[in-house]
């Protein structure tokens, strides 16, 4: 008995083997019988590919989601302390840092192109668009769902910020908004380099471009308006000590001329009293003057050292990447699913018979 069993089990797994190694007379039997079905069962699979496949056709032509994609990739400047740095502070001569506070220095730089004011600032600005003058801002926010809102219809931009309404002022906010969700993407792939890409992406590759070149620039402006605000003040400042101390030492080497152009007697010192003052005076005023233009020209090196932050590396070009799903890539994907939900309710019907 035990033998019988055995040998029963042992045909069994030699027919599961067989089985496993189908044939091609079996693979044609099999997809014989799946035309079948489908014959049998046809209306599934042509009525749930039909409907899903309009309303992906639909859903392509609303959303319209074909952008064009224009990328730039920068490097944002991050150098330590030079040899000529450290020879100079043996001296005590400190000319700064070309980033000081290492405010664009990481993902600073990234979260910097995000940020509400500058993004604000850059769609504010006058671009030109086929030969037209035109605000970022109206070409992004033409594009918006929100300008055809009742309550945005006014809506006109301007670059002052203070001459627009408080209508325009939160369609900026939206149009601030959908740059963010819709359009700009920074990132840094290599946390170890410091290139980092730039990228905006809208149906118009034109706007596209200008976007990302407007906001490199603004990022730019930024920095030179605010981390050089206190080197451009010291140099500022030294200018103006300069040309001062520079009319003082004029006076001085004038005065001392009248003085020495008297005849005056070798014999009586204190009659040289005053062309030993003149003397002295420009001897001070000469030393100070020496000081100022040291100081001035370490200012100068320090505020170009500080002023280069931001190049681009790469810029795109003609033809740019299509970004998202065309109209046609909807319609294939709702016919897909038409197609599966088809077969699973033919997997459903057959189901159920079998249990009935």
């Amino acid at each position: 008995m035990v033998n019988f069993d055995i040998k029963f089990y042992m045909k069994g797994i030699e027919n599961n083997s067989l089985n496993k190694d189908a044939s091609v007379a079996d693979i044609l039997a099999q997809l014989n019988k799946l035309l079948g079905l489908i014959k049998t069962h046809w209306r599934p699979m042509v009525i749930y590919p039909v409907i899903l496949g309009l309303l992906g056709l639909g859903v392509g032509l609303f959303l319209n989601n074909d952008k064009k994609k224009a990328e730039f990739i920068i490097a944002a400047e991050e150098e330590g302390a030079s040899g000529m740095d450290g020879l100079l502070a043996q001296f005590g001569l400190d000319i700064g840092g070309s980033n000081p506070g290492g405010v664009f220095e990481g993902e600073s730089l990234v979260r910097l192109f995000q940020i509400r004011s500058l993004i604000e600032r850059s769609l504010l600005t006058e671009v030109n668009y086929h030969g037209k003058k035109l605000l970022l801002a109206d070409l992004v926010w033409r594009d918006m769902k929100s300008a055809k809102a009742s309550e945005f219809r006014l809506v006109k931009f301007k670059k002052v910020r203070s001459e627009q309404s408080s209508i325009t002022d939160s369609a900026l906010y939206l149009a601030y908004k959908h740059v963010i969700k819709e359009i700009l993407v920074v990132d840094r792939p290599d946390k170890k380099q410091s290139f980092v890409t730039v990228s905006c992406s809208h149906r118009d590759g034109e706007v596209a471009i200008l976007l990302s070149e407007t906001m490199i620039t603004t990022v730019t402006d930024y920095y030179i308006e605010t981390l050089t605000k206190k080197a451009r003040h010291n140099l500022n400042v030294l200018k103006l000590e300069a040309d001062s101390v520079q009319r003082v030492l004029n006076k001085n080497l004038q005065n001392n001329a009248v003085i020495s152009d008297m005849n005056l007697n070798p014999l009586m010192q204190k009659a040289r009293v005053t062309q030993n003052r003149s003397m002295i005076d420009l001897q001070i005023s000469i030393s100070l003057y020496g000081e100022i233009i040291k100081n001035l020209k370490l200012a100068e090196i320090s505020l170009r050292k500080q002023t280069p932050l931001i190049q681009v590396i790469e810029r795109p070009n003609y033809p740019l990447e299509n970004v998202g799903f065309k109209w046609w890539q909807f319609l294939l994907m709702g016919l897909g699913a038409g197609a599966a939900l088809g077969g699973y309710m033919i997997y459903l019907t057959k189901l159920k018979n079998r249990i009935s």
